[in-house]
């Protein structure tokens, strides 16, 4: 830990500051983790009556990593930071382990409150109800391990990751642009909602 809090952290002259690296470990891993289970999500705001999606698989997908971006570099930085200070005298066995649950709490009450308040509104508007209380564990429970996995390997790489600028550049570059896209589609779909009713 940098011994001024205006002082940042690298690994070595010339390296990406640690944290930075970090955080875009922990958006890569969410990214995925957005794109995998965006279907699942999508299955639980289905038509009640058809089973019919009430939005395109890749629209949704991009509106997922959104939210998962939006998470990784605004919530997720001031977590890390937490991470740090909590774990400054700890042991490096177990930081990871740490960094771990703190993500596990925080990508969890990010996945109940957002997602799940972004899909109830959609679900809502489209079909007429919202989601039920074990959909609303599913999805908190996704993004727990979520959570979990994207800060234990954000603090066991960061610093590994922090010595290449390229790789680090290219997947921030993409997480950004998808998140652009999801931003767009999000509302568009809302703008949408009044005329399809």
């Amino acid at each position: 830990m940098a011994s001024r809090w205006t002082e940042v952290e690298r690994v070595e002259q010339g390296a990406l500051p640690t944290m930075l690296a970090q955080a875009v470990i922990v958006g890569t891993a969410l990214t995925v983790g957005a794109i995998a289970c965006s279907g699942f999500y999508l299955n639980m705001i289905a038509d009640p009556k058809t089973g019919g999606p009430v939005v395109a698989l890749v629209p949704w997908m991009v509106v997922t990593v959104f939210i998962a971006v939006v998470f990784s570099y605004v919530v997720g930085f001031a977590l890390l930071w937490c991470a740090e200070s909590f774990t400054n005298r700890m042991k490096d066995t177990f930081k990871p382990w740490a960094y771990a649950v703190v993500g596990l709490i925080g990508y969890a009450i990010w996945g109940m409150f957002v997602m799940g308040t972004t899909m109830n509104s959609l679900d809502q508007a489209v079909n007429g109800v919202v989601l039920a209380n074990q959909d609303i564990l599913a999805v908190t429970a996704n993004y727990a391990v979520f959570g979990f996995i994207a800060f234990l390997l954000a603090q066991a790489y960061g610093a590994k990751l922090a010595t290449r600028k390229t790789a680090v550049i290219v997947l921030l570059v993409v997480q950004i642009v998808l998140a652009v896209l999801g931003g767009i589609v999000l509302f568009m779909i809302f703008g949408q909602i009044p005329s399809t009713k």
